[in-house]
This record gives C-alpha cells, structure tokens and sequence, in this order.
C-alpha cells in the first residue's frame, strides 16, 4: 500500500509547528514540581496536543493506494418463453441445469442466475433454478438482443466473466444479437435444450396482404406454409369474422418445406375484417399452436374519379379497359381521341373533377395542348395524380407541358422500334408491391415493345420493372410530397393475357395498374393523421402499442391524439404522448383475450379534427412457433466470436473447468486511491479530544492544577 501526505502548504510549515509545539510544552511544564519522568509524560501529551491542533490549520491529506481485486461474475440465462411449452421442453430443460449445475459450478465465482424471454426477468437464486414454473407473462416473443442489453444495464459495475445461455435457440424477434453481446466484452457459452431434429409439423410460415384494399375490389391474400416429413394431401382454411369462407388444398411431398397459395378476398361493404387462415391440426405433428394465424384488412369505401385519355383505339386500351372496370372502387371515364378537337366518346368539358389523369400513348402529333394545359392545371390545383402508358406515336414535345408532374424526362426521342423482355427487380418502397413473388411473374412473359426514346429518370422515383437487355427502366413510380406519378415506358401489355404458359397476365397487370393508382392516388391524403397497432394480436400480458402520425394538417402546436378502446366489458381510453414533430406514441394493457375495437381522435386547440377506427386482437402469439425444432445457429455464432464453449454435451465437471479458466482470465486488478482529511474527520478528532483528556485526566491525579 502506497502512502502519500500533503497539505495546502508548503511543508517547511511542519518543522515549525514542530518546534512551536516543543517550545509550549516544554515552557509550560518546566516549572512543575513533578518527578522527572512524569514531567517528560505531560510534556509530551501536551506536545502531540500542541502539535495536532496546529496541523489542521494546514488542512492536511493523507492518500492511501490500495490494490483491490474485481472477482469475476458468471451469468446464466434461463430461456423461458413460449417455445419452452412444446414437447415438455421446460422439464427438459430443469433436468439440463440438474446435471450441469452441480455444486462446483460454475468455478467458484459470484454465480448469477435469470429467466429471461425479452427483458430481463427477476434474478433466480441458486436452489430455485430448478424449481420455477412457465409464466404466461412470457407469452412473448424472445428477444436476445434486449435481454443482453437489460444485463448489461444492471451489471455495468460487475467483472462480468462469462454469459452462459441456457436455451433451444428459438429467436424470433430483435435480430442477431452478436453486436450487442460484443459491446458487453466478455465470453458467451450455451447449453442447447431442444432435439435439432425437426419433428412432424404443418404451418403458416407467412402471410401476405395489404392491409387497408378497396371494397368490392378482389384482394389477394398469399399464405406461404412449411411442411416438414408429410407426404399427403392438407386442407387449407380461411376464415373471415370466423366464418369459413374458402377451403383450398395443396400436395405436400416429404423433402420439399415451402408452399404457396393464394386466396381472393373482397367486402361489399366499408369495413374492419378479421380473417383467419388455418390448417386443421393432423395427430402425429409436435404441436398445433403454429396452424392458424390471424390478420385485419380495412376495407375502405373511396371512390376515385379517373379520366383515362388515349391516342386512338388500340390493344392496350382495350387491356386497361377492362382491368379498370374490375376495380369497382374506380369510376372511370374514358376519351378516345378521334382528332384535334373530336373524341370517339363524348367530350368532357370539365376536367378538374378528376382524381387521377391516365394518358395512353397520349399526346399525339394531332393532340390539343390546350387539354394538356388544362390537366397541368387541375393537378397542380388539386394534387391529382398522373400514370403515362408510352406508345410509339407519342409527341414528347407536347408532353413536355406535364413534365415536372411525371415520374422521367424525355431526354433523346425516337421512334424506331425494338422487342424487350420485362424483368422485376426488388424495389426499396415495398410498400406498394408487397407480394414479390407476384411481381417477379412477369419475368417469364412474353415480350413486349419500346421505342429508343431515352428517358432521364427523375432521383426519387422508383423502378420496379426493367428491360431484359439494358436493364432500362419500364415501370417507374415517383410518390413524394411533390409528385404522384408513374409512368409505362412500354407498350404492348396486351400480349400478357394471351400468355398461354402462365394464364395469370391479366392478373399482374391489373396488380401493377391497381396499386399504381391506390399509391399515387390516395385518397388518404384526404386523412389528417393516421393511427395503427404495431401488430395485429397481442398477448394479454403484452401492452398494445399504438402509433399516431400526422400526415396532412398543419401543425399549430398543442395537437394531441386520444385513443378510446372497446371490447367485452372493457373500456378505457389514453392520451398518447408527443415523441416527435407529428408523431404520437402510447401503450395500454388489455388483459381480457378477445376482439377489440378502437378509435383514434386528432384534436387541435382542444377541437377534434378528426377521427380514425382500427382493431386487434389479444389471444396466442404464435410467433413463438414458427419455429420448432431447437436451432444453435446464432447461440453458436455468439460461442465462437466471443471465444466462448459450447456446453451441450459437456458434464458438470468440465464446465467447472472451463469456467474456472474463464474465471482466472478475467480476474482484474485494479489500485483504488483513497484518501484520509484531518479536518473535521471524526477519527482524528476523537484522537484530539482523547488526548487532551488523557492529559487532563493526569493532570488531576497529580492535583495539579
């Protein structure tokens, strides 16, 4: 231990106080009709009396250092989720830490033990980790990456040694948790818990949908299901409300895993739809809680009023013709030009009443700009929105009058001509083609046509469908704040739907048109906010989250959104909290299992501005199942980069020794600097006061005065 003294002043100030305490004492018993050695014993208490009063007044500090060691922690976390129910893993797993948690485990250091599943449970002791239960309050999903932040919160201060992960390695929420293991610098080790083997099993991998569609429009809904070691026929189920609606069947062969189907949904009528897609439950598989799985799609009631203006008569005219007349929710007109002034049907003199403009190989040479202008105007004037279908006769100097509301520029014309396959590729905005698989259909479609008009395609547009050659953009989409447009820079569509190898041609195209339409024409720009849950079922131990964003209203400051939820006997209502410029964050807790309906209130100086309704449901989270056989990837991943053992098929003796090397590793020795100040610290002025009594108390058995 390293010893350090100093005072505020210079130390030449010592030795005088020294002797300024020698010169008191001794002048103040040198008198005395004391014996000699007693007179010497006064003198020096007096002296050291003297001599440590005087020293405070250089308010001395003595500094100490100390080498201090940091013993090690060893952290187990016990999974504890959902996935734990199937099989008896649970038991499976107590049995684990029986036999690998003796009584030399883990290599004599602080040995800390949690349940875990997302945050962080209540810390276990020892003679409890094989005696706790499954707690419905984990119906959760797991997620490692917080639970190994939540550690790292509460041992900031420990020498974390090692984290061991006892587990089947079902993580299905947050993501890889390497980075996060790696930030908390010390060894992870696992102890696997589940069979590899994967068990007889049927289930609903995915589902894809959109989840707000047009009535009377026909939506598809694709299910994507695992099979694993059945070779038979399966039934597929869908449900809307609970009522049973379609039963489609598909052949699984043992070998193959992942199968596709697809299911048309429709409502007649503006509203909320639950909907449920479920394979009956067969004896023999590992567990039936992954064969349903439920959704909402919110069926809105929005009328588009659409002004489709073509060049002349042609194919693809005809094909978009009758794709529109499919989309009920749209209500279209149609002006076929004949000449300058004439059109085949009857001529429209007001075009502001439109909600979006579709231009079919139009203008042409002979095209009244004076109609172009008007168009500019009334989408300028109403934010309407603009789809351009290219064709070989188009004037793309008359069309340069709408040039900065479409998606390109025209940057070299002509109209020479060339055949080109059509390739999709994936887009960043896969909120408008969310079903890829639909999409990349077209890449097995006959060949359609292209002038080498070279566009210039505008930075915040999207492409979704390119040429086979050059890769040239054919379907870009430009949806800003300044621009809604998309735009066809092919022709010859029509050559889809005679298609006899694939017979879905019809069906791509009315995809792509339909959603074009509802991206760039949404009629929910006419919505001040927007309100949704993060997901549509929720365990009743899991909070409901709800988000709220302003969209298209002018902020004033002071905005607030209330949220009213209804269910069976139950009703409450929260405030939720400002988290950004326009966005609105809150959580409730919804105990009881069942339907929920709620509404969401926008209001601005105390006034409601507007008002939305959504749904969710509390019942099973089944995410916890998608998966059912244990897995070590990432557990292994985690061993192998942090230096860490995997501890599956280890006794509870090598543990031990692992650990201990561990343990030894991390043991950090550290110097702790303290420090001793003379003034008023108790121990020294209690050695004051003690000596200036011990003398007194001499002082008088020796009647002196």
């Amino acid at each position: 231990m390293d010893y350090t003294f100093k005072t505020d002043y210079n130390f030449i100030f010592i030795p005088v106080i020294i002797l300024i305490s020698i010169i008191i004492s001794y002048f103040y018993y040198r008198n005395s009709k004391l014996e000699k050695l007693q007179r010497s014993l006064f003198t020096f208490l007096r002296f050291l009396s003297v001599f440590f009063i005087l020293l405070l007044l250089l308010s001395p500090v003595l500094i100490f250092i100390k080498n201090m060691i940091k013993e090690p922690v060893n952290v187990i976390l016990i999974d504890n989720s959902l996935s734990l129910t199937i099989e008896n893993r649970q038991d499976e797993l107590k049995q684990i830490l029986k036999n690998k948690t003796g009584n030399n485990f883990p290599g004599g250091s602080e040995n800390l033990y949690f349940l875990y599943s997302g945050n962080l449970n209540d810390e276990l002791k020892k003679d409890d980790i094989t005696g706790f239960s499954y707690s419905d309050k984990n119906n959760v999903r797991t997620d490692l990456t917080v639970t190994l932040n939540s550690l790292g919160d509460k041992l900031q201060n420990k020498n974390l040694s090692s984290v061991t992960i006892v587990s089947d390695g079902i993580i299905n929420e947050g993501g890889n948790p390497l980075n996060t293991a790696k930030s908390l610098n010390t060894t992870f080790n696992y102890i696997l818990t589940a069979d590899t083997v994967q068990k007889n099993d049927l289930l609903i991998k995915n589902i894809f949908y959109d989840k707000t569609v047009f009535k009377e429009s026909s939506v598809p809904v694709k299910v994507e299901i695992n099979s694993y070691n059945y070779n038979r026929s399966i039934s597929v189920n869908l449900f809307e409300e609970n009522n049973l609606i379609d039963t489609k069947s598909i052949n699984v062969t043992n070998g193959i895993i992942s199968y596709d189907l697809t299911f048309n949904v429709s409502s007649d009528k503006e509203a909320i739809k639950k909907y449920r897609i479920e394979i009956p439950i067969l004896e023999d598989e590992i567990t039936g809680k992954n064969n349903s799985e439920e959704f909402f799609i919110n069926f809105t009631d929005n009328k588009f009023r659409v002004l489709v203006l073509a060049g002349g008569p042609g194919p693809d005219l005809s094909f978009l013709t009758e794709e529109i007349k499919k989309i009920k929710n749209f209500e279209a007109t149609y002006l076929t030009q004949k000449s300058s002034a004439e059109f085949y049907e009857n001529t429209v003199t007001d075009l502001s009443v439109f909600d979006s403009y579709i231009l079919v190989s139009y203008p042409t040479n002979i095209s009244d700009v004076s109609i172009l202008t008007r168009i500019k105007e009334n989408i300028e004037k109403n934010n309407s929105s603009l789809i351009f279908f290219a064709g070989k006769n188009v004037d793309y100097t008359k069309l340069s009058i709408l040039e900065n509301h479409l998606p390109f520029k025209t940057a070299g014309k002509s109209e020479t001509e060339e055949e080109t396959s059509v390739r999709s590729i994936i887009s960043t905005d896969m909120n408008i083609f969310k079903n890829s698989a639909l999409l990349s259909s077209v890449n097995n479609f006959p060949n359609i046509f292209r002038t080498r008009t070279v566009f210039s395609i505008n930075p915040s547009s999207e492409t979704f469908l390119v040429s086979g050659k050059n890769s040239d953009p054919l379907f870009i989409i430009e949806n800003s704040n300044r621009n809604n447009s998309a735009a066809f820079l092919a022709y010859g569509f029509y050559k889809w739907r005679l298609n006899p190898k694939t017979g879905n041609g019809a069906e791509i195209f009315n995809y792509l048109v339909s959603n074009s339409l509802i991206a760039i024409t949404d009629k929910e720009k006419k919505n001040k906010f927007k309100i949704e849950t993060n997901k549509p079922v929720y365990s009743k131990f899991e909070n409901v989250k709800f988000e709220a964003r302003i969209i298209n209203f002018d902020i004033k400051g002071g905005e607030y959104v209330k949220v009213n939820v209804t269910g069976k006997d139950f009703s409450n209502a929260i405030t939720l909290t400002k988290s950004g410029s326009n966005l609105f964050t809150g959580e409730m807790a919804v105990n009881g299992n069942g339907d929920y309906d709620f509404k969401g209130e926008l209001f601005s100086d105390n006034t409601s501005v507007q008002s939305m309704n959504g749904r969710f449901l509390i019942a099973e989270d089944n995410k916890e199942f998608k998966l059912t056989r244990g897995d070590n990837s990432i557990l292994s991943s985690l061993a192998n980069e942090t230096g860490g053992y995997n501890f599956s098929n280890k006794t509870s003796d090598e543990i031990a020794a692992d650990l201990k090397v561990l343990n030894e590793r991390s043991k950090t020795e550290y110097k702790s600097r303290q420090s001793f100040e003379f003034n008023m610290n108790p121990y020294y002025l209690s050695f004051l006061i003690f000596l200036l009594c011990l003398e007194w108390f001499f002082r008088k058995r020796n009647n002196l005065p």
